[in-house]
């Protein structure tokens, strides 16, 4: 491949280049075979002082696509290219940039590069895709070691997969001070021997699928109140204590055989010699200690030098070559890796540094990546990336150990699990030890979303006292409380506590009722300012996992069985916790067989021939009817055909993907908003044929002339569209708040009487998007995501598409001032709503569509999960009649006249398209599926008239004819264009 100029070249070029050139080259690559013999130390032979050097140093960066700037690249490049690089840190990746970057790299490294991360809870912690685990602490609150290993597995088997082949963990301090702001739940347990168990359980679990371990960070960085990015900390100096409790575990590692240990920060002044040293700059420690008197024998790597335990003491020169002096094999280094390799240079040719001591440390490096099998296959697959990481199975064991992991400290009065009576209401607090964080959690989610009567607020470390005195008074004395409390150590915090605001509101709180729950989403240790409260648990993280996992344990669905891994002072010892039994379920018993779920097949599974259905996507483009578009046809569950054809734009820079992500315009009335009324509707919160101002009362609006006429329009009205509202209004012209806009569509007036014709409006869609968050009190989109889209797996289904999908998503028009619409809602009024609407707004693939397709062809189960009811989806899927000749179902359209869907649609069959150029059908007697996402409002939407339609029209039909099911509906009708065609 040529050199890339970056200078000349965008990002998105560059990863587009370096993807294409390296799938062919590794999309078959097999799993690493063993390390061949001797490779080390030839290797080692060959490298020039410098070189070696190089080996020694760690580069650190952030591997997301937006991350690696031209200048960022020219940096790489340059260092690969001149002395070499040892190892790359990465804080963050994703898939592509990894696959891509990781593969170009290694490419033109003269010796391969090691890469490494801090992995401690799962490979979802560095890289979005990946599978994401309860922390450490957590995982010790199961009582069962085998837990850590699992984790260790999985964490290996995910990190090789994107190309990250040693893991800075497992963190083997112990914690011992409640206080202390930087470990905390990151460690196992207060408990030596514990620490012990299960780290030697998670490093062989590492180490048994082929990924580098690390302990850290010796010689024990628990029994300290200062974190070491911030100043240098100091460890107790008492021997005894130093060899029974923090060493202990270090030289069980040691002796098991870990690779690599890592130094901290820490200093033990009363014990070592130099009393002010670090441990990572200490001969003493590194030397005597752990070589000498532990015994180990493997790799040693320094903490970060660029953490303020290192450079508020030291100048950047003076601590390298101090590093390595103690005896430190590979350095983490600060940012300049040119400059450090000519400081040890020239620190080796003065003398300072022995040529034993590089080529030791060099070699050990080497090591490090002949285990791992670097030697003999450098580059990773998309193959395996799509294989091994966050598979179904991986997320159910994360999902278990969380569960597992919850503990019930104490629950005096008997308030879990939670009961919805339907009288009392519970108040939910979602309080954030940050500054402006003020969304609701997915516990408080969860629970709103099992028909609780609840009331919620979000609390952070910005708001004020006359704020939080406001709040306190709003609540009735010995009201039912719930406190999700987001405590966690971080970097930089220096605390574990909430701040002096936060602590006043909630013994406030506990003041005025003695009904409360509190719920550490972090440190166990909460407790100790709250002693009084009737009920604690434990969750020790916010992260979704142990959210999910929390609300669980609160509602009853699953066993709370936890036990604290550590001891909360004076109040509870380590081993602590109550056993609570979930609630039997009585609803939705497991009586039924899992439904059915779509895969991809072979299309001679099916008798199809794909040529046939490609002949006519290509025909389209060719014919301008959009520039590119993704078609998805499956028959039984079995997807026969899934392909991308053309471009984003005409400019024909970019080609469509069939895992693109498209806006899906009018579709989001079936995807979204009618799943949340059904959902409402299972859930008995609605009854559709109740009028829209039982649930909404702002629906009927201000306007006098209309409020009689608008107060008996029901729900069943809005959902068949024959409401009498008309089809569409300007709103965006109003450029106002979302609530004045919301004000005026309450003020919208019918044009018709209520069944008098069917008027397709995106007006009443919108009411009905209200109506969902108004009964829910939950967001469509949240809604919608934790009740529809997550628990069937459409993890590329939202509103308001993340940034980071840009390059996935597929651009719609170019609005009037030449901007191209790209990445936010096409549909005005959507985006003046904030791009959450129930009539536009969703953006998703193909495949996810066709997830949710299956579920609905399945009659609302997908697998074992059942997201419908039977029932409702049979309701909502048939013609709803209200008005003579009208094709509508209740949300959805069936087939009537040149139907979008073709014209072998049985009747039965139920779909909807959308305005950016989106069809979806669901054909139950055939069992077809057949989903087409098109751009055709490219460049404007005056391209769609009327070749789209025209197109999309023949494809649908094409479908059932490369099925060899010919036989037309008779109430059914082709377009004029193919009237006559063959």
């Amino acid at each position: 491949m040529k050199t890339l100029l970056i200078t000349t070249y965008c990002r998105k070029q560059l990863f587009l280049c370096l993807f294409l050139s390296f799938f062919l080259l590794v999309s078959g690559c097999a799993s690493v075979p063993r390390s061949s013999k001797n490779w080390p130390k030839r290797v080692l032979k060959k490298l020039s002082l410098r070189e070696k050097i190089a080996q020694m140093m760690i580069y650190r960066m952030h591997l997301k696509y937006e991350s690696v700037t031209p200048e960022k690249w020219e940096e790489i490049t340059r260092l690969v290219s001149g002395d070499g690089i040892g190892g790359i840190h990465l804080w963050s990746g994703d898939g592509s940039s990894s696959l891509a970057f990781i593969n170009e790299i290694q490419k033109r490294s003269k010796v391969p590069i090691i890469f490494d991360a801090d992995i401690e809870r799962g490979f979802g912690q560095r890289f979005p895709s990946g599978t994401d685990f309860p922390p450490m602490m957590a995982i010790t609150a199961t009582g069962n070691p085998k837990n850590a290993y699992d984790v260790g597995k999985i964490v290996a088997i995910e990190s090789k997969a994107a190309g990250v082949q040693w893991n800075l963990s497992p963190v083997v301090d112990v914690n011992n001070n409640p206080l202390n702001p930087i470990i905390n739940t990151r460690s196992f347990s207060e408990d030596p021997d514990i620490v012990s168990e299960f780290s030697l359980e998670y490093t062989k679990g590492l180490q048994d699928h082929g990924m580098i371990a690390t302990a850290k960070h010796f010689p024990g960085h628990g029994d300290t109140q200062t974190d070491s990015h911030s100043s240098l900390a100091m460890i107790p100096s008492d021997s005894s204590r130093l060899w029974s409790v923090e060493l202990k575990p270090f030289r069980v590692m040691a002796e098991s055989g870990i690779d690599v240990v890592m130094l901290a920060h820490v200093h033990a002044p009363d014990y070592q010699p130099e009393a002010d040293e670090p441990a990572t700059l200490s001969r003493f420690w590194v030397t005597e200690i752990l070589r000498e008197r532990l015994g180990f024998d493997g790799a040693i790597i320094t903490d970060a030098m660029s953490m303020g335990g290192i450079t508020k003491n030291y100048s950047d020169d003076y601590a390298i070559v101090k590093a390595i002096q103690a005896g430190c094999n590979i350095i983490i280094q600060n940012y300049d890796l040119t400059g450090a390799i000519d400081v040890v240079e020239k620190a080796v040719k003065e003398g300072d540094i022995s040529i034993d001591q590089i080529n030791s440390s060099a070699l050990k490096m080497l090591q490090l990546k002949d285990k791992v099998g670097l030697n003999l296959n450098r580059y990773i697959s998309m193959d395996s990336m799509m294989e091994n990481i966050s598979t179904k199975e991986n997320r159910e064991t994360a999902s278990r150990i969380a569960s597992e992991s919850i503990t019930l400290v104490r629950d005096k009065k008997g308030l879990l699990p939670l009961s919805a009576n339907g009288k009392d209401t519970l108040y939910v607090f979602d309080i954030y030890d940050q500054e402006y964080k003020h969304s609701r959690s997915a516990v408080t989610a969860k629970i709103i979303a099992e028909r609780f009567p609840v009331r919620s607020v979000q609390i952070d470390e910005s708001d004020k006292k006359p704020v939080l005195d406001a709040i306190i008074k709003s609540i009735p004395k010995n009201s039912q409380i719930l406190i999700n409390a987001f405590v966690s150590p971080k970097e930089w915090k220096d605390r574990i506590f909430f701040p002096d605001n936060e602590t006043y509101f909630v013994r406030e709180l506990l003041k005025k009722s003695d009904r409360i729950i509190l719920a550490s989403l972090g440190t166990p240790y909460l407790l100790q300012d709250f002693s009084e409260v009737s009920t604690y648990l434990c969750a020790y993280k916010g992260s979704s996992i142990m959210q999910n996992a929390l609300a669980d344990a609160l509602l009853g669905l699953k066993d709370i069985s936890g036990r604290l891994p550590v001891t909360i002072p004076n109040l509870n010892e380590i081993g602590s916790g109550m056993f609570k039994e979930k609630k039997i379920e009585i609803e939705e018993i497991s009586e039924y067989t899992p439904g059915t779920q779509v895969k991809r097949v072979l299309p001679r599974a099916v008798g199809v021939d794909n040529s046939y259905l490609e002949s006519f996507m290509e025909s389209a483009i060719e014919d301008s009817a959009w520039p590119g578009g993704v078609l998805l046809a499956a028959k039984g569950g079995n997807i026969f055909y899934h392909q991308g054809h053309g471009f984003h734009t005409y400019d024909r820079n970019h080609p469509v993907r069939s895992s693109d992500i498209f806006d899906l315009a009018s579709i989001t009335k079936v995807i979204a908003t009618t799943s949340a009324i059904m959902r409402l509707v299972d859930q008995n919160k609605i009854n559709i044929d109740k009028p829209v101002v039982t649930y909404l009362p702002d629906f009927k609006g201000k306007k006098k002339k209309y409020k009689k006429q608008k107060s008996t329009i029901t729900v069943k009205d809005l959902l068949s569209h024959s409401s009498g509202l008309p089809a569409f209004k300007q709103y965006y012209q109003m450029k106002k708040s979302k609530d004045l806009i919301l004000g005026s569509i309450y003020d919208t007036e019918p044009v018709r009487m209520i069944g008098d014709t069917m008027i397709y409006s995106d007006v009443g869609a919108i009411m009905l998007g209200e109506l969902v968050e108004k009964v829910s009190d939950l967001s469509l989109n949240k809604f919608t995501d934790s009740l529809v889209f997550e628990p069937l797996g459409m993890t590329t289904t939202f509103f308001n598409p993340p940034k980071e999908k840009i390059h996935r998503i597929v651009p719609t028009e170019i609005d009037p001032n030449g901007n191209l619409i790209h990445g936010y809602v096409h549909d005005e009024n959507a985006h003046s709503l904030g791009g959450v609407a129930g009539h536009a707004g969703l953006f998703s693939t193909a495949k996810d569509l066709a997830i949710f397709s299956q579920m609905m062809l399945n009659k609302g189960i997908y697998g074992w999960k059942r997201i419908f009811r039977q029932n409702t989806v049979e309701l909502f899927t048939t013609r709803a009649d209200m008005i003579p000749g009208s094709s509508r179902c209740l949300g959805w359209d069936s087939p009537s006249g040149a139907s979008s869907g073709g014209v072998y649609l049985s009747d039965a069959s139920f779909g909807h398209g959308g305005y950016t150029g989106t069809t979806l059908w669901i054909d139950p007697e055939n069992e077809i599926i057949v989903i087409l996402l098109t751009n055709a409002v490219h460049p404007n939407r005056k391209n769609k008239e009327p070749k789209y339609f025209d197109w999309r029209h023949r494809i649908h039909s094409a479908v059932y004819e490369s099925l060899s099911l010919n036989e037309k509906n008779p109430s059914l009708e082709l377009r004029p264009r193919w009237i006559n065609s063959k």
